[in-house]
């Protein structure tokens, strides 16, 4: 507790931004375990995204002051956590999903890393997935337990971040132009990548939330339109591409992994060709070169590599 009051002291308050479409099932247990944390000092900022089940009355049969709820019209995910800070009171905005679960301790780790860390924009922690009622920890790149700034984002460590484990500085979110409104699919690590690139990140390999994988309405369960995914919008990291190299290997390459299924079901497609026409395949390994520019010897290779 007298870690807590020193915090106090320091202004840490913070806003928990949790969009809401459609999760009656979950939002309950959701609410609970923010209300439940050992460090108290928040506001949950609830914005419902014009859910048509009963989602909305599961929150207000919740009596907290502390909760704030606000309905608008349906427009995705990004849009429902752009009007979370917009509506958020607090400078510190960390971020749930309606049907994951914060751990008891998860804010009491978040204000400790943003004390040792005030440099950074971006703190997180690690988590566990939930898979029709079993756990397992998501396994990172960083060892176990790391804590500190991350010093060489431009790896695999970049997708150490979730959404429902990462705190970030509201101005921070405003300087950099918030969530890609357009995005319904890496709309998130779009946003942490473009934090990273101004600020620097903290993380705490601890696991310290629950990611439920099993909820019927994941995102991830369904099938993805190019223009929702985050690449569709490649141009937006080109000044980035230019003054980063490894920013750039590190996102070409992410792009020419997601963009690989969409380029073998339709290689002429527009959108597909817009995006590859930005990459030099000629700087990386040659087959990626090979799988978009000689597909039909990349695939009679794989076969023959697979007998």
């Amino acid at each position: 507790m007298l870690q807590i009051k020193t915090n106090m002291q320091n202004n840490i308050y913070f806003s928990v931004v949790i969009p809401l479409y459609n999760k009656a099932a979950a939002i309950t247990s959701t609410i609970q375990s923010v209300l439940a944390q050992s460090y108290p000092y928040f506001e949950i900022v609830i914005i419902d995204d014009g859910s048509s089940d009963n989602s909305v009355q599961k929150v207000r049969l919740i009596d907290d002051k502390r909760i704030k709820l606000i309905s608008k019209q349906n427009g995705g995910v990004s849009s429902a956590r752009n009007e979370g800070i917009r509506q958020a009171q607090h400078e510190y905005i960390a971020f749930l999903d309606a049907d994951d679960l914060w751990k008891p301790t998860y804010l009491e780790e978040i204000v400790k890393l943003i004390t040792d860390f005030p440099e950074a924009s971006l703190w997180g922690t690690g988590y566990e997935f939930l898979i029709n009622n079993t756990s397992s920890r998501a396994e990172k790149s960083l060892p176990d337990n790391f804590r500190g700034i991350i010093q060489n984002p431009w790896s695999s460590v970049a997708h150490s971040y979730c959404t429902t484990t990462s705190c970030c500085r509201r101005q921070s979110l405003l300087t950099i132009g918030m969530f890609d409104e357009r995005i319904s699919y890496g709309e998130d690590i779009d946003v942490w990548w473009r934090l990273m690139l101004h600020y620097p990140a903290a993380y705490y390999n601890k696991s310290l939330a629950i990611y439920r994988f099993d909820e019927d309405n994941r995102l991830m369960n369904k099938q993805i339109p190019l223009e929702k995914l985050y690449i569709c919008y490649f141009e937006k990291y080109a000044e980035y591409r230019k003054e980063n190299l490894a920013f750039r290997r590190f996102i070409d390459q992410e792009c020419m992994w997601w963009l690989y299924p969409y380029y073998k079901q339709s290689p002429q497609d527009k959108d597909v060709q817009r995006i590859l026409k930005q990459i030099n395949l000629d700087e990386y390994k040659w087959t990626f070169k090979l799988r978009f520019s000689y597909p039909f010897i990349y695939n009679l290779l794989k076969k023959l590599t697979q007998n």
